[in-house]
C-alpha cells in the first residue's frame, strides 16, 4: 500500500518511523578503513555541530592546525568519522566522486608532519593570524592555507590560480584572496563585513 493511501495520522506515524531508523540504515554503510588515515589536522578547520565540510565555511568554531588526528570509518565514499583531539568529528567532502577521491581529501586534511613545525619558522605576525584564523597581506600560499583550510573545490579548482574563494557564515557571503605574482596576498575582495571575517588588521 502507498503511503498516500494512508490515513494522515498513519503516514506521520510511519514518516516518524523513518525519521528514526534513518541513521541507523546509514550507520550500515559504514565501513572501518583497513589503514585510518592518523596525523595531524593540515590547517584550522571550521566545525559546525561536530561536522567539518570541504565548503569550509568560515566562522562558529575552530579545530586548531597540529591537532593530532585519526579518521578509521567511511562512509558512501564521501563521509568520514574519527577524532580531532578530543572531539568526535564528522567529515564530508561535498566534491567526491569515488572512495579514492574522499580520501585524497581526507589526506590533505589530515597530514602525517604536525604542521606547528612549519609554523614555529614564519614572523611573529604571520604567527598571530594564523593562530587568529586570519590573513594578512604578503601571507603565501602555505599560510593561508594552514590560517583558512583549503577553499571549496566548487569555487576555487586550482590551487595556483590568482584568487581563492571563500565563504562566510555572515549572510552567507563571499571573500576573495588575491594573490600577485610573487604568490604573497596582495588583497581581498568581497562586502566589507567578508573580508573584515578574513583579514587581520594590522
Amino acid at each position: 500500500m502507498k503511503l498516500s493511501h494512508l490515513p494522515s495520522f498513519r503516514r506521520a506515524a510511519v514518516a516518524s518511523a523513518l525519521l528514526v531508523a534513518f541513521p541507523f540504515l546509514l550507520s550500515a554503510c559504514a565501513m572501518r578503513l583497513e589503514q585510518p588515515v592518523s596525523g595531524y589536522t593540515c590547517c584550522n578547520l571550521r566545525y559546525d555541530y561536530g561536522w567539518v565540510s570541504s565548503s569550509n565555511v568560515l566562522g562558529g568554531p575552530i579545530l586548531p592546525a597540529g591537532e593530532s588526528a585519526t579518521l578509521d570509518t567511511i562512509k558512501r565514499d564521501k563521509y568520514f568519522y574519527g577524532t580531532i583531539g578530543a572531539t568526535y568529528v564528522s567529515m564530508y567532502d561535498d566534491t567526491a566522486r569515488s572512495k579514492e577521491d574522499g580520501l585524497r581529501w581526507a589526506r590533505q586534511i589530515v597530514v602525517p608532519a604536525d604542521p606547528r613545525l612549519q609554523l614555529a619558522t614564519w614572523s611573529p605576525e604571520v604567527q598571530s593570524a594564523v593562530y587568529a584564523a586570519k590573513v594578512v597581506v604578503g601571507m603565501s600560499r602555505p599560510q593561508v592555507l594552514m590560517s583558512l583550510s583549503y577553499p571549496s573545490r566548487n569555487d576555487t579548482k586550482d590551487l595556483n590560480a590568482n584568487s581563492w574563494r571563500y565563504w562566510t557564515a555572515q549572510d552567507d557571503e563571499p571573500v576573495d584572496v588575491n594573490f600577485g605574482a610573487d604568490g604573497k596576498v596582495s588583497g581581498f575582495s568581497g562586502p566589507p563585513s567578508a573580508v573584515r571575517a578574513v583579514e587581520l588588521k594590522r
